[in-house]
């Protein structure tokens, strides 16, 4: 390594103690546990300087002794290898991550700003390339005020990154609300932030401000490639890159049924895409082990009833293997389209005609339209009423199903709804 550079290995919200939804929770190469050792591993064979954790290390306090061991473990190995830590607490670690620091009690392990107090840490590794840490940590697991309002750092001629666990944009929220410039306006070269689950490196005034992003994807809403990054620090130079780890990735691909004319055509269809798109990303992302497919069908066809059919028996039953990727279904969203004629169908009053000017209507998405902004209404106020039902609360927790569906999710169920029931009346006249 040159003795002019820092490296950093940044990761956040691993949430140990917490399995990703929507696989199977027999395989443990998908487990949050193996890809943080595998972060740990890549950390020591990488040689890097420190470790740099965001927050959120251990899901919650439900979950705390389960995840202590794994973290404890990965934490004495990088100490033992001679990587110092530098760590702050988020809003579900709040209390085991001091808890964590007096139980090792190991210089090498520098928890940040306990308690909800900044404070800051020289780090100077044999590299010769000293690096001031700043942070604060979570006092308990909500803070509805920006930790910003009381720092104090001052300025210096050493490269400085702050580290951060907060909800960084609009200024408001639960979690450490903080605004973008305000980050900015502050005297560090860099900030490695935690809380948002998407991977992120953003700019702001020519600021790094990193979310490193979840190292294992927990649901579907949280798609694209994660894993750990590598930070590197040159005087006041500071540049990033993603280091995929993780053995899993949610995905949305699309699906064209155009061709198909019996179910068996979509049934060889979907299995080819998923074949493909295993090769495909099995080859870009070694790490990688399942991809789970969230499929967008697409294409006019007159096989709505057959397509939904075929795709509910596949969903979480279908397992397509390439090499060492495996692919699965988590779930299917129909934006097919009809291969007769609505225009020519509405201009009758019969109800397959009377279905399919509602039809053109969803499909135009006419707000001025009295009758689909009652249909919109209505399905809006039945799917809250299930949505805010007590026995759905443990759907609450997944991302993808914290809040109601939102209106152009609404339409676009109701639209393949009607297709379905426009098969069936058409079915009926003839």
């Amino acid at each position: 390594m040159s003795a002019d550079f820092c490296q950093i290995l940044c990761t956040g919200d691993v949430h140990l103690g917490r399995r990703p939804s929507r696989v199977p929770v027999e395989d443990d190469e998908l487990s949050v546990r193996h890809v943080w050792e595998r972060f740990v591993k890549t950390a020591i064979n990488r040689e890097v300087d420190v470790v740099a954790l965001t927050g959120d290390i251990v899901d919650s306090e439900n979950q705390m002794y389960e995840a202590l061991g794994p973290l404890e473990r990965g934490v004495q190995r990088l100490l033992d290898d001679g990587i110092e830590i530098v760590a702050v607490a988020g809003n579900h670690d709040h209390s085991a991550f001091p808890r964590l620091a007096r139980a090792l009690d190991a210089e090498g392990f520098h928890l940040l700003g306990p308690g909800g107090a900044w404070e800051e840490v020289q780090i100077a590794p044999e590299s010769g390339e000293t690096v001031r840490f700043v942070g604060w940590s979570f006092p308990q697991p909500t803070v509805l005020t920006s930790p910003l309002a009381d720092v104090e750092i001052a300025e210096t001629d050493e490269p400085t990154i702050g580290v951060l666990h907060c909800e960084a944009g609009s200024g408001e929220g639960q979690y450490a609300p903080v605004q973008r410039d305000a980050l900015a306006r502050t005297p560090v070269d860099a900030w490695l932030l935690g809380h948002i689950h998407a991977p992120t490196d953003y700019r702001e005034a020519g600021q790094l401000q990193l979310y490193p992003g979840s190292l294992q994807p927990l649901d579907p809403g949280e798609p694209g490639p994660h894993g750990a990054w590598l930070v590197e620090v040159a005087d006041q130079d500071v540049t990033a890159e993603q280091i995929p780890l993780a053995t899993l990735r949610y995905q949305e691909t699309a699906v064209d049924v155009s061709d198909c004319e019996t179910r068996d055509d979509v049934e060889e269809t979907v299995l080819n895409t998923l074949r493909d798109g295993a090769a495909e990303v099995g080859e870009q992302y070694p790490n990688l082990r399942h991809v789970a497919h969230r499929l967008r069908v697409e294409g006019r066809t007159h096989l709505h009833r057959e397509i939904e059919e075929t795709l509910r028996e596949m969903v979480g039953a279908v397992r397509r293997e390439v090499d060492e990727v495996a692919a699965t279904i988590e779930r299917f969203r129909l934006e097919t389209r009809p291969d007769h004629d609505l225009d020519e169908l509405a201009r009758t009053d019969d109800p397959p005609g009377v279905l399919a000017e509602l039809l053109l209507t969803l499909e135009r998405e006419d707000a001025a339209d009295e009758r689909a902004r009652r249909v919109l209404r209505e399905a809006s106020k039945a799917t809250r009423q299930v949505h805010e039902s007590s026995r759905y609360e443990p759907l609450r927790r997944d991302s993808e199903t914290r809040d109601p569906p939102g209106r152009e999710d609404l339409r676009s169920m109701l639209y393949q709804q009607g297709l379905l029931l426009l098969d069936e009346l058409l079915a009926g006249r003839d």
